[in-house]
């Protein structure tokens, strides 16, 4: 009884794609037959909505009936689809009176020819209280008389923007009709959504005003701008009936869902199938399937029983049968059964279980996060985990080679930090873990170890190859060391320090402690002429405790 079984009328199909027709071209020169095109949607949308009306007047009659024959059973989701019902008719009130305020603007009295067989019979509605403030009865009366035919002046598009989009400029109205409109079925989705509870994700509820969409421009669009901003007033007044149309829509189909719940365990079905739910359908060797049979539209108030691969099972209180099995044999596992369920008039019927899954060895999976190998003396991060086990039961440790592993501080419990010791070519981690109780090798990882490149030297910002102006250097001009191009890894800041320097202009060497020029260093540069080389060595100690040196070229130009 939900959508699915009542599926759209040609007539309904029609009245859609004439929607899409007439909006698409909103931004063009509306004609005489376009605006008649306007009536004619939006009178037929009408129609329709009231023929959804009478559906759903069905389906809480259908309601009132199961009321009366099962109150403890009903009663919870009878009060559920009133508050419904209540919540739709808000927000459909709501609509009309959006649509009315807006008619309001666009005629001060109604001319209608309700009689078609007699046109000089003509009735006047007029539509202005005395105070000249639109009378939302009298356009009420005009609306559900003569529908959209009477009103002249749907091809403006200048007093919609500002209605609904108040006065606002850019792509996000904070004010206006449509962005109150919005907000009304955004609280109303929730609303339902709640009441529905886990069914929810069964039922579209439409009514997506939340989702961005691209105009004409291609460029990202809300739903109050694409569908208001500079529209013309009789696509305005189409989509606050299609509005009304989704809302109706939704209420039908809430109600039907909350109409199957009661209805389920009645056997009023062509087929009634069983339903294995497994947590998870790939295992790891040593691990355990576990999975929860139900009958499909099963009643809460009867238990089944169930047989599978031989073990006997009944259902608890949750309506599910609860099978589990440790799984050592590897590859794909078959589970079959039989469900044996009572039906109303006091038999057994017998439905058939069969699932899958497939038992996997454990195989751990270790990714360097920085480099493909790993460097001696400085702490390296690395992932560590096994796909279906517990990061947390994880042990690692290092077998071959000399270093140490820990957690990562602060990262997660797959994150761990390895540093080598210098020295080291290569080191094996073995991965120990905890699956069903019982500790035991899931894998190994071997990586090389490879020392930390040479650095390089900076010289008041200034790498080697660089063309430098003799004014560029003073006393105190820093010497740093930085690490080598091409080499990614993230060093400690301030890990490599320069200890020594040798700096040579014109082969007159000059020996610096530290990493900052002294006089007679910016002394020799200064006499230095166009072209000259300057040779800058360093005495870097690394991250690792190691000494390393490092260079810096530079030519004088001017």
């Amino acid at each position: 009884m939900g959508a699915t079984n009542c599926p759209e009328t040609p007539r309904q199909k029609m009245i859609t794609m004439m929607y899409l027709v007439y909006t698409a071209m909103l931004a063009l020169n509306v004609s005489a037959e376009v605006v008649n095109g306007f009536k004619t949607v939006g009178n037929a949308m009408t129609k329709s909505n009231e023929n959804i009306a009478v559906k759903l007047d069905d389906t809480y009659a259908n309601f009132e009936t199961a009321l009366t024959n099962s109150r403890d059973k009903v009663q919870d989701k009878y009060d559920k689809a009133q508050e419904v019902k209540r919540l739709s008719a808000e927000l459909g009130d709501y609509i009309d009176s959006v649509e009315y305020s807006f008619v309001g603007l666009l005629a001060s009295k109604a001319e209608i020819y309700a009689n078609p067989e007699n046109p000089k019979e003509k009735r006047v509605i007029e539509l202005k209280n005395d105070d000249g403030t639109p009378n939302l009865d009298s356009i009420k009366e005009a609306m559900r008389v003569g529908g959209f035919s009477w009103i002249q002046s749907l091809d403006n598009n200048h007093k919609g923007t500002r209605f609904f989009l108040g006065d606002a400029e850019g792509d996000n109205p904070t004010s206006g009709a449509a962005v109150e409109l919005k907000q009304k079925i955004i609280e109303y989705k929730h609303r339902v959504r709640e009441i529905l509870g886990e069914d929810s994700v069964h039922v579209s509820l439409g009514l997506d005003v939340e989702r961005i969409e691209l105009n004409s421009e291609k460029k990202p669009t809300s739903w109050e701008m694409l569908n208001f901003n500079n529209t013309v007033a009789g696509a305005a007044l189409v989509t606050l009936t299609r509005m009304k149309a989704e809302t109706m829509n939704a209420e039908f189909d809430v109600v039907n869902m909350l109409y199957k719940q009661i209805s389920a365990g009645d056997f009023k079905f062509d087929q009634v199938s069983m339903i294995s739910r497994p947590k998870s359908t790939y295992i790891i060797q040593g691990g355990t399937y576990e999975t929860d049979i139900n009958v499909a539209a099963y009643d809460s108030h009867q238990q089944f029983s169930a047989t599978i691969n031989g073990q006997t099972r009944t259902s608890n209180d949750s309506g599910s049968v609860h099978y589990s099995v440790v799984c050592n044999n590897l590859g794909p596992q078959t589970i079959t059964g039989t469900a044996y369920v009572t039906n109303p008039d006091g038999g057994v019927k017998e439905y058939p279980i069969k699932d899958s899954y497939f038992v996997a060895k454990p195989i751990a999976v270790v990714s360097l996060d920085n480099m493909q190998v790993l460097y001696a003396g400085i702490a390296n991060p690395i992932t560590i985990s096994v796909p279906g086990v517990d990061s947390r039961s994880l042990k690692p440790s290092i077998v071959e080679g000399k270093g140490t592993i820990a957690p990562s501080p602060g990262a997660g419990p797959e994150k761990y930090i390895i540093t080598p010791t210098a020295g080291s070519r290569k080191i094996v981690i073995n991965i120990d873990g905890t699956i069903n109780g019982k500790t035991s090798s899931l894998g190994r990882y071997e990586a090389r170890v490879k020392e930390i490149p040479e650095p390089t030297l900076n010289v008041g910002g200034y790498e080697t190859g660089s063309k430098v102006s003799r004014s560029d250097f003073t006393d105190g001009t820093r010497v740093d060391a930085i690490k080598q191009k091409g080499f990614e890894f993230t060093l400690p800041k301030g890990s490599m320090r320069v200890m020594r320097l040798e700096i040579s202009v014109n082969n007159r060497p000059i020996t610096v402690q530290g990493n900052v020029l002294n006089a007679e260093c910016v002394s020799a540069i200064k006499k230095a002429n166009r072209g000259d080389k300057i040779f800058i060595t360093g005495e870097v100690m690394m991250p690792d405790g190691k000494p390393k040196e490092a260079y810096c070229v530079l030519t004088i130009k001017k």
